[in-house]
């Protein structure tokens, strides 16, 4: 009698486990599966904090980072019109201090395990191309902040554009910055200011 009560047991926990905090069960997706594999890691990441440090921390995540995010898409977006007006090695020198700011801030932010967990909470179609896909971050506490991460499907693989975080395009905000800094200084203040900010993390 015991085997069919630990079976049942086994079944509720496993669609406890797998429901999303809204009560719809989320599809087997691979925009899903990009931002599952992104918040493993981020776990790891907090979990080994200190004994990794910064450089470890920052390993840890640049390779799951470069397949998470379409970073060429962003640099490009972020400068607008004048990505046209760089000349190759330009283009590379800059997507190239893009990546290292943009992974730099993660390994600098997550840091601390105190018993934070991330749940994906949904996922629909925003567009032909494009889907959004929400995670929180929960606190011991309870207290949760979310995370709308955009995606876009390119040659059948999807991968991060944008993140909204209250509200806010973190995409936006960038190319806001990335313009206004090129129409006044140009490729080379540019250059210099992300190489200031990311002398500027915390590295350790």
């Amino acid at each position: 009698m015991q085997k069919p009560v630990i079976f049942v047991l086994f079944l509720l926990l496993s669609t406890i486990l797998t429901t999303p905090l809204s009560g719809k069960p989320l599809p087997v997706d691979s925009a899903v599966s990009v931002i599952e594999t992104l918040n493993t890691t981020l776990l790891d990441c907090m979990k080994r904090g200190d004994k990794l440090g910064y450089s470890g921390r920052y390993a840890l995540l640049e390779p799951v980072m470069t397949q998470s995010f379409s970073f060429p898409y962003m640099v490009r977006k972020s400068s607008g019109s004048y990505w046209g007006e760089l000349t190759d090695n330009q283009q590379k020198e800059l997507l190239e201090k893009y990546i290292i700011w943009s992974v730099g801030r993660y390994a600098e932010r997550f840091k601390e395990y105190k018993e934070q967990q991330f749940v994906i909470v949904s996922n629909e179609s925003i567009r032909e191309k494009y889907m959004m896909v929400i995670s929180h971050i929960v606190k011991k506490s309870k207290e949760t902040r979310e995370f709308k991460y955009i995606l876009m499907k390119n040659d059948g693989v999807w991968r991060i554009v944008d993140i909204q975080v209250e509200g806010v395009s973190q995409l936006s905000l960038t190319r806001a910055q990335f313009k206004s800094v090129l129409k006044d200084q140009g490729i080379d203040g540019l250059l210099k200011i992300l190489d200031e900010k990311i002398s500027k993390l915390d590295k350790y």
